[in-house]
């Protein structure tokens, strides 16, 4: 074992010159001199008694013996880097990833992530935004958000909140709201992650839009709460979105007609990841927010 642990260093060195494609590059990477590598080299046939190199103009090439042991020592280096890895990870707080649509993390993640964080210091969340509400793709993810019905073979899905559309409009346009046709009369924010939400909300009341009817599409549902509230026009989007803009009196509610879909947003996983710390921790606190 000894022996073993003595020749690590040439080993290194081996290792480098294979990699490097010559004792040069292999001096560059190791920050040693070339003399230096060659004596390593030396050393190590010493060692071992085999030739592992051979002169090849210039440089060096390799015998068929140093080439195996090049690639066998580069192979349990790799392994030993993979071990130094999941050591470092173990003494890191976990993070966990979540994919939502840019809307739910602005209205809805953002504003309750303090609490996470206040009960559990000991984890990370690394969120990333999707352009569709229906993505239910976990590469790269542990968790995503997804609308829908819940029913996704082989996946965990847990309920967030219904899917309930609800108009949003600034308090001095809302006077001008009298009846459900009336919206018809005004410019319509459309969020063109949810392309379908004025459809829905109209079709549940009996409506539906026609040639005459003005639509401006923004990117998504805070970009159009944001219009709705300089007065550019309606906005219609989750009411879980805007409970703090109508608390504070920045948008109104001009009528008290709600879309119900049935569908609902859920929190969608891996059912054995999610069944496992930190990720059940983290789990279990998204489904107990309201």
């Amino acid at each position: 074992m000894h022996k073993l642990r003595n020749r690590l260093g040439p080993l290194r060195v081996l290792d480098a010159v294979h990699r490097g494609g010559g004792v040069g590059r292999a001096a560059e990477l190791l920050h040693i001199t070339p003399s230096a590598v060659s004596h390593q080299l030396r050393r190590l046939e010493t060692e071992l008694g085999v030739r592992l190199v051979h002169k090849s103009g210039r440089d060096i090439g390799f015998t068929t013996a140093g080439t195996e042991l090049a690639i066998q020592a580069a192979q349990l280096f790799d392994q030993l880097e993979s071990v130094f890895a999941k050591a470092g990870e173990a003494g890191a707080n976990p993070r966990i990833r979540v994919k939502v649509i840019p809307s739910f993390a602005i209205k809805w993640l953002m504003p309750r992530l303090g609490s996470l964080y206040a009960q559990h210091d000991n984890i990370d969340i690394e969120v990333a935004t999707v352009a569709r509400a229906d993505d239910t793709d976990l590469h790269n993810a542990d968790f995503v958000v997804r609308r829908g019905n819940g029913n996704w073979p082989g996946l965990r899905a847990d309920l967030l909140f219904p899917d309930e559309l609800v108009l949003a409009c600034a308090p001095s346009l809302a006077k001008r709201l009298r009846k459900p046709e009336d919206v018809l009369g005004e410019t319509l924010l459309n969020s063109m992650i949810a392309p379908d939400c004025w459809d829905r909300w109209l079709l549940s009341i009996g409506l539906a839009s026609n040639s005459d009817t003005r639509f401006i599409s923004l990117a998504n549902a805070v970009l159009c709460l944001q219009a709705a509230a300089e007065g550019l026009g309606i906005a219609v989007t989750q009411r879980v979105y805007i409970t703090q803009d109508f608390a504070t009196g920045q948008l109104v509610q001009p009528l008290a007609h709600s879309a119900r879909s049935g569908d609902g947003y859920y929190l969608v996983s891996d059912p054995a990841r999610a069944a496992t710390l930190p990720f059940s921790t983290f789990a279990n606190w998204m489904i107990g927010q309201k």
